[in-house]
């Protein structure tokens, strides 16, 4: 992090190397209006926010060489009303906690944050999110912290047992695809995923191989009839078989069976200049299928892709056990029912 430290570096260090992680240091940012903890601090946040299933997103400050927990009005309301004691005004506040210190864990943590922060992957949240939207709009996620350990256990079993399930129609896919026109049958792209990483997503080829000759374009811009298709390919889209591939995203941990859909930077970045609350999307991992994609369809317009980002933050806001099942049902159901989306 770059901009956030606003007060005295001096007076952080020299708090932070007192703490004995019972206690926790917070620091307003005008510049992210949000509520800053480095160090100690920042570990103990994450840790309460974990209990009480509050956000908290994380980072690392460069300039100070600690980690940071990142946590909006709504949370720090919540860690407040738990806490043993609370001392401070609208800019600075020092809370204590029971004791939840584990320093190796603590160490860990720092090395994970600080290797990310010196590769430059990660959008990270000082630069990316806060400074764009006023206070109060911020969007967490609405699945607690327990539901999204959950989901990921979940995601990795099903995909697994899917792998070993449709593994004679992976065969039967690829041949189809690799007789075609004698290319790779399996084409990997570059995709935005959780935290802004960027990974590769991958599909069954559904299009030759000079389809983007001329630069990036929409996979669905030309719709059903778009003349980059290859004949194998357009009968794959059809029935979304193209998508299998992604078990492999999704057992890996790129992506998850419910979630917004990934998008290209070269998207993304188009995206951003029209709403800015794309950035909240980075907080989930991207998913096979989506509620956006249900309601929205596919994507071949600005429009269309202004009109996904609210179905996809609606999504953010909500989102549950109960709520993906019922996405997973309904994209299941018309698959087999043929119906396009």
């Amino acid at each position: 992090m770059k901009n956030v430290p606003e007060f005295p570096i001096e007076m952080i260090l020299q708090k932070e190397e007192q703490n004995n992680f019972a206690e926790a240091y917070l620091y307003f940012s005008d510049s992210v209006q949000m509520w800053v903890a480095y160090g100690p601090s920042a570990y103990t946040l994450r840790l309460m926010c974990k209990k009480f299933g509050c956000d908290c997103q994380r980072s690392f400050s460069l300039r100070t060489s600690m980690p940071c927990s990142i946590l909006c009005d709504e949370s720090v309301a919540l860690l407040k009303s738990v806490s043993s004691a609370v001392e401070g005004d609208h800019t600075t506040l020092h809370m204590t906690f029971a004791d939840t210190m584990d320093r190796n864990d603590y160490r860990r943590w720092v090395a994970r944050l600080k290797e990310v922060a010196e590769s430059d992957k990660v959008m990270h949240i000082e630069t990316s999110v806060s400074k764009f939207v006023p206070k109060g709009e911020y969007i967490a996620d609405g699945m607690s912290a327990v539901s999204q350990y959950v989901k990921r256990a979940s995601d990795f079993v099903l995909s697994f047992i899917a792998i070993i399930v449709f593994s004679p129609l992976y065969l039967i896919c690829y041949i189809l695809v690799k007789r075609g026109d004698g290319g790779p049958a399996i084409y990997k792209q570059e995709r935005i995923g959780r935290y802004g990483r960027p990974f590769y997503i991958y599909k069954f080829r559904t299009m030759r191989l000079d389809a983007e000759k001329m630069g990036p374009q929409l996979s669905h811009g030309g719709g059903d009839n778009d003349p980059r298709l290859t004949k194998i390919g357009k009968s794959l889209r059809a029935h979304h078989l193209d998508e299998l591939p992604q078990l492999f995203n999704v057992f890996i941990g790129d992506m998850s069976f419910v979630g917004p859909r990934p998008e290209r930077k070269f998207y993304i970045d188009q995206i951003m200049e029209y709403d800015k609350r794309y950035i909240y999307l980075y907080q989930i991992r991207p998913g096979v299928t989506s509620y956006a994609t249900l309601h929205n369809g596919y994507t071949d317009t600005m429009e269309k892709m202004l009109q996904r980002l609210e179905y996809d933050l609606y999504y953010l806001r909500h989102r549950s056990a109960w709520f993906d099942f019922k996405i997973l049902f309904q994209t299941f159901c018309r698959i087999v029912f043929g119906k396009i989306f």
